[in-house]
């Protein structure tokens, strides 16, 4: 699934085409996203104006005359930029014709979802409320000025859960998802089966450092491109060449020489160095 980093990507690569433009026209393939029914009607866009694109959490948020649009990229989903006369790829579920181009939501697997809300509801895209986001999208931006350590040490008094999973909730910090999560905790020297509530304030200051730095080394690499992710250009992201733990297990690390190992917590698959984590 793309992270807070691929959806950035994504976001900083569409303002330059998209902002100050009008919806010309739109299609759909007929078939439903999470919560989109598949129906054009759905998505009464012709006409209005792309004021600004922020991101939110995953959430890549439109604002228009009168509407926010929310894009969520799911586990395969990709939102291009194309020539107006291009041909759509294969999985094209949404389109939206523009005089200077279209933009496609393509999404083999159909996780994503394209919702609108309507402007009155919120004056910013940090102000849409939970029943518009969902809980996983409502925690604290780990590249805002309130994320630090201290913020992480007090949030984290008295969990018992996991450091890894405790991370990824998305209620408490959003977009650090299961690649970014094991790279962090691997360059913060923090296992990822330590208790979160069990790690003091000076490991949970280089935690938070950590998160922030990987976070913004991938974006400025273009993201993780590890099966369907690639820019709104169309172009991989080239981070996954500078992971150091994620995908290698088996691999020696390259801090200590040490097998790096793989667990499964919650379902998901955490890479760490028992040499180096701890």
């Amino acid at each position: 699934m793309p992270e807070l980093p691929e959806v950035e990507v994504v976001c900083r690569g569409l303002r330059d085409h998209v902002l100050g433009l009008a919806v010309q026209s739109m299609g759909t393939s007929g078939k439903a996203l999470r919560s989109f029914p598949g129906k054009k009607t759905g998505l009464p866009l012709v006409g209005q104006k792309i004021h600004s694109l922020e991101r939110r959490a995953k959430n890549l948020v439109f604002l228009m005359d009168d509407w926010w649009m929310l894009v969520h990229l799911g586990m395969s989903g990709q939102l291009l930029w194309l020539p107006r006369e291009a041909q759509r790829p294969a999985h094209s579920h949404v389109w939206w014709g523009f005089a200077s181009g279209q933009l496609v939501y393509n999404d083999p697997r159909r996780f994503g979802d394209v919702r609108l809300v309507s402007r009155g509801l919120a004056g910013a895209a940090d102000s849409l409320p939970a029943s518009v986001l969902g809980a996983a999208s409502t925690g604290i931006e780990p590249l805002s000025s309130q994320f630090d350590g201290n913020w992480l040490y007090r949030a984290s008094r008295g969990v018992r859960q996991p450091i890894k999973p405790w991370l990824m909730r998305g209620d408490l910090v959003v977009g650090v998802g299961n690649i970014y999560a094991s790279e962090a905790l691997f360059r913060a020297g923090i296992h990822p089966g330590r208790p979160a509530g069990r790690i003091g304030p000076e490991r949970h200051t280089g935690l938070a450092d950590a998160i922030r730095q990987v976070l913004s080394e991938a974006i400025a690499g273009g993201g993780s491109s590890l099966r369907d992710f690639v820019s709104a250009d169309g172009l991989p992201g080239h981070f996954a060449t500078s992971h150091r733990v994620y995908g290698r297990h088996g691999l020696p690390c390259g801090q200590c020489g040490r097998v790096i190992f793989r667990r499964m917590q919650a379902q998901r698959a955490s890479y760490f160095c028992p040499g180096c984590q701890h």
